[in-house]
């Protein structure tokens, strides 16, 4: 195959990319690790002001980054391996929030708005059109929905395309529906299809968000982006059983967790009271002081290397009961050599390519019984470890990704 690194794909992005624990991370790693096996430079240009949200510096995670060719990030100076605003409106909003915090732990009900799906105010549209239309890549792809106005405004010859995380209407919807406050901007169905109207391709996280949303955007070619995870280094195993949940801070991480620890995991313990549940990720901070007294329950907060919590003792969880795009988590367990048991709603986005790979229990009585047999069985885990990572490596490939970014360039 000929070489196509002559090529370019931009991608417009509105937030902080320091992260990857997130899903968010997680589907924007694949997506730069599908770049970069398509043999195409990227570049990401981020949005000035709103991508710093809350505070006025941020780095990029050195995996994504070493994925990346370029970055632009207009308004900006660069120190070391951090970004440092020179807008006065972010310094100022940085303030803000501090001064919020601090009232919320003196008692105060203060709402401190998400910037999730919010779209981008004029000042840093022109900013990013400005980028853009001076040296456009051979495709430009709009990170979110609501980045998707930008594309209208773009006058240079550039395929145009859309990176959808998640149907934000969806999950708005889903939120409200649960009688839970949506953790982003509110956005409906065909308010988020006009986002999208000038996109040619359409590249989805979600095998079942791509079939809701296709017929929205006619004229547009739509793939979806498997979430195939990073391959992890090998595990090991203590011979000691344990439940593992990873999860950062949002709705419906904050609920499934609420609701094994309340539902599902005293009927565990009834059964099996020395099995510990190992708690990772940001959604740990979210658990009250009851919660973090039950028996066996160990909050680990973020941990850098996920092989340390993995392998074949392991058994990951996936209670989940709200979802929107899908849920990385269920991959992850698999890559990390673990057995995975999630309620069918964990799994939905993937098609049914992970069914015979998950045990889905539908209620917390089978959910807690799955448990307790893994615990009690060495060789069912350890036989799970030996095919989860070669299966999901299997079934999750981007190959027709790769296929779809070459199908898009212009040629030359």
């Amino acid at each position: 195959m000929p070489s196509r690194s002559g090529h370019r794909v931009d991608i417009l992005v509105q937030r902080q990319l320091d992260t990857i624990s997130t899903g968010n991370g997680a589907y924007l790693e694949t997506f730069l690790r599908v770049i970069k096996r398509a043999e195409l430079r990227t570049r990401i240009v981020f949005a000035p002001r709103h991508s710093f949200g809350n505070r006025p510096w941020a780095g990029i995670h050195p995996r994504i980054g070493a994925l990346i060719d370029e970055v632009v990030w207009p308004k900006t100076l660069k120190i070391g391996r951090l970004y440092w605003s020179l807008s006065l409106h972010v310094w100022m909003r940085f303030f803000i929030r501090a001064l919020k915090a601090v009232l919320i732990k003196l008692g105060f009900d203060i709402l401190i708005p998400s910037y999730l799906g919010r779209p981008l105010d004029r000042s840093d549209e022109n900013a990013v059109v400005k980028v853009s239309n001076e040296d456009a890549g051979d495709i430009t792809i709009a990170e979110y929905s609501s980045m998707g106005p930008v594309l209208d405004r773009l006058t240079t010859a550039t395929r145009r395309g859309v990176l959808m995380h998640d149907l934000l209407s969806d999950r708005g919807k889903i939120w409200r529906d649960k009688g839970t406050s949506p953790d982003l901007y509110e956005i409906s169905f065909e308010g988020e299809a006009e986002w999208c109207r000038s996109a040619e391709l359409m590249i989805y996280a979600s095998a079942n968000e791509l079939a809701k949303f296709e017929p929205a955007v006619p004229g547009s070619k739509s793939v979806w982006l498997r979430p195939e995870p990073p391959v992890y280094d090998e595990t090991k195993s203590t011979g000691t059983p344990r439940v593992l949940y990873l999860g950062t801070t949002h709705a419906g991480n904050t609920d499934a967790l609420e609701h094994f620890l309340a539902d599902i995991w005293p009927l565990v313990l009834s059964r099996k009271p020395d099995l510990e549940f190992w708690i990772a990720g940001s959604v740990g901070k979210t658990l009250t002081d009851e919660e973090r007294a039950q028996p066996g329950v160990k909050v680990l907060g973020r941990v850098e290397r996920l092989e340390d919590v993995g392998g074949a003792d392991s058994i990951g969880i996936a209670p989940t009961r709200l979802a929107t795009g899908i849920s990385i988590k269920v991959a992850e367990y698999l890559m990390l050599d673990m057995t995975c048991v999630a309620y069918p709603l964990a799994v939905q986005g993937f098609k049914s390519a992970l069914n015979e790979l998950v045990l889905l229990p539908e209620t917390p009585e089978a959910f807690a019984d799955a448990i307790v047999t893994l615990a009690e069985d060495h060789s069912m885990r350890s036989e799970s470890a030996a095919t989860s990572r070669k299966e999901a490596e299997r079934v999750l490939d981007n190959q027709e990704v790769v296929d779809f970014l070459h199908a898009a360039l212009p040629d030359r």
